[in-house]
């Protein structure tokens, strides 16, 4: 009896094992009714781009730690004959209220200094010292309907991925920039163990005290862009787009220009000759576009800005649109019937 028991037992065991892994097999196959989607080729061509994009960013956040500061900005984008691009940015805060060392050093109003906004300029450009294109895959997000005959339908991003051309662009990058700001100089001169001394031998509290910092300089580094532009047509959905053109780059940054504005209060100018700056920094970004007449557009950075020694760290993003153009003005002509 009990080796009957034992059997039986086993036996359950073994039913339950096997419906646990015929569920566990279902449920990794794939769903019923799902299957393969077709699709036609319409181009791909990552060499038939626009030529000029023009950026506005509605926001950006830079942590600076010289100035922690939110704003917008723009940007221009030119390419030309597939061996130099041309790139143009600036941007600022929005308000006073969003320029962090502006806001404070005004309300502590520990000088006479004007607290300076938050500005940043920068134009420079690449040689693409190798563009070639080879064959590749590319991501294609198509949209399928789920439950359409009831109430729960809805539409779902899918992926696909096709053999697609990439475009590889390895440049070297030259350019130069401009930036000004206000800034916590009692947290710099208390860090440096520093006081600030008039010409009267007086000095100033360093507790809260803000000042103004400008620095510009260039930069040289190199970068790597990747680039597609396929556009296909999979059956029973939509027109699907994969024209990505992505962007990343590295650079070692020089400022020969770093100035500390000198200090006022009370009518005494206060020496900031021995605070030290920092001539030299870094950063890596990347910044992402697309080959439409209009589409939105991203880009981010990280890295150490020339500044007041021990303030340089910074990382910044923005996101935005684009308007883009072939800036081509030929236009098809024909000769009217019946003229000689």
């Amino acid at each position: 009896m009990k080796f009957n028991r034992y059997k039986r037992a086993v036996l359950l065991g073994f039913l339950l094992n096997a419906a646990f892994a015929g569920q566990a097999v279902a449920q990794s196959a794939p769903a019923a009714g799902k299957s393969d989607i077709e699709y036609d080729a319409v181009s791909d061509d990552p060499y038939d781009l626009n030529k000029m994009w023009l950026h506005f960013y509605p926001v950006y956040a830079d942590g600076f730690a010289t100035n922690f500061n939110v704003g917008f900005g723009g940007q221009a984008n030119y390419y030309l004959k597939n061996k130099f691009d041309f790139r143009l940015h600036a941007r600022k805060t929005y308000t006073k209220g969003t320029d962090f060392s502006r806001i404070n050093g005004e309300r502590r109003a520990s000088s006479d200094n004007r607290m300076e906004p938050y500005k940043y300029i920068e134009g420079g450009a690449t040689y693409h010292l190798r563009d070639e294109g080879s064959a590749g895959e590319a991501k294609i997000v198509v949209y399928t309907k789920r439950y359409a005959d009831n109430k729960w339908a809805s539409t779902v991003p899918e992926y696909i991925r096709i053999p697609a051309k990439v475009r590889k662009i390895t440049g070297i990058r030259l350019g130069g920039y401009y930036w000004g700001s206000s800034t916590d100089l009692g947290s710099v001169l208390e860090k440096q163990n520093l006081h600030l001394v008039s010409a009267g031998n007086d000095t100033i509290s360093r507790v809260g005290l803000f000042g103004n910092v400008q620095s510009a300089g260039m930069y040289l580094g190199g970068s790597l862009g990747r680039f597609r532009n396929v556009v296909v047509k999979p059956k029973k959905y939509d027109v699907a787009v994969n024209d990505v053109l992505f962007t990343g780059y590295a650079d070692i940054i020089y400022a020969p220009y770093v100035q500390l504005q000198t200090v006022r209060k009370n009518g005494a100018d206060y020496s900031v000759e021995n605070v030290k700056l920092r001539n030299f920094g870094f950063r890596a970004g990347l910044e992402g576009m697309f080959n439409r007449d209009f589409s939105w557009s991203y880009g981010g950075e990280i890295g150490y800005r020339p500044s007041l020694q021990s303030r340089g760290f910074y990382a910044m993003f923005k996101v935005g649109f684009a308007f883009a153009s072939r800036m081509q003005q030929q236009r098809m002509s024909y000769k009217a019937g019946g003229a000689e």
